[in-house]
């Protein structure tokens, strides 16, 4: 059962022969009325605090959550990122990887394909340094021969050809 200060100011005692002084008791009922009321005073403040402080920590511990949903929201973004990018840069590296090793491949199809180009035109330099060896060892023989059959024709010349008028004819001057 709880008594409120007014109760208490308001109560009323019994006299009896030989009893209490009754100035002295409505005194003391005063003075313990008075703290009862700063007593109920300072709790209802109290819990006023209290209260305030409830509702403050409801809302730090709401915003703690709120912080904690965007953290972790933060994290699987980040990892999300983090995975996508590793998972770009392997295929980057994957595509580079064939890129070099097609690369590779060309240059190594073209470094055949020059080497056998090379050893096709010296093929045909040496086939026709030997054509052109044949040519001019027929064309010496040809001149040769030529050479032998004037010199044996000239031997044979009738001797019209020692006068003074032939030598003219043969060497163009006196012409037409």
């Amino acid at each position: 059962m709880k008594v409120t200060a007014l109760e208490i100011r308001q109560q009323q005692f019994p006299l009896r022969f030989r009893g209490l002084d009754p100035g002295e008791v409505d005194k003391f009922l005063e003075l313990v009325a008075g703290d009862m009321e700063d007593l109920v005073r300072e709790n209802a403040r109290l819990r006023d605090a209290l209260a305030r402080k409830d509702l403050e920590l409801q809302r730090m511990q709401q915003g703690e959550d709120e912080l904690k949903k965007a953290l972790t929201a933060i994290q699987q973004i980040r990892e999300d990122w983090i995975g996508r990018a590793e998972k770009q840069a392997e295929q980057v590296v994957l595509e580079s990887t064939l890129k070099a090793n097609q690369l590779r491949v060309d240059a190594e199809r073209q470094l055949e394909a020059l080497q056998q180009d090379v050893q096709e035109l010296k093929r045909q330099r040496h086939q026709l340094v030997s054509d052109i060896r044949h040519i001019v060892e027929e064309h010496l023989r040809a001149l040769e021969t030529i050479g032998e059959e004037h010199e044996e024709s000239a031997d044979r010349l009738p001797p019209l050809l020692e006068t003074s008028e032939a030598r003219r004819d043969v060497s163009g001057t006196d012409r037409g």
